[in-house]
């Protein structure tokens, strides 16, 4: 797995399995869901993607920041990279509100970390 967090970028629902084979885990903003899906549904998708890759997923809930983790059950990432990752979305958060960073970000569907 990597040691450090990358720069927040968007990965459609289809690549994050081969994002999660690869060791990455996905954090996603839930206002990046739009209007297209509601959160069951999105979770549903994803797992299902997953699976016709032969990817066990765990979803974790971050309540309080309204973001979903989103990781293969064989490469969990540590705390400190779960924490890193939510940091980052958060600093990015900040800057779309001020420039409108969301609507660029939007060209693909879902967060690498």
């Amino acid at each position: 797995m990597a040691e450090r967090v990358t720069e927040p970028y968007l990965v459609d629902l289809e690549a994050i399995a081969g994002e999660l084979q690869r060791g990455k885990w996905c954090v996603y903003l839930h206002e990046w869901l739009g209007d297209d899906y509601d959160l069951p549904s999105w979770r549903d998708q994803v797992a299902a993607a997953a699976e016709r890759s032969g990817i066990e997923v765990c979803f974790i809930e971050i309540p309080r920041k309204d973001m979903t983790l989103v990781a293969n059950v064989r490469a969990l990432p540590s705390f400190e990279q779960v924490t890193e990752s939510v940091a980052a979305l958060e600093h990015y958060r900040g800057l779309a509100a001020g420039r409108g960073w969301r609507g660029a970000a939007t060209r693909r569907q879902g967060l690498r970390g």
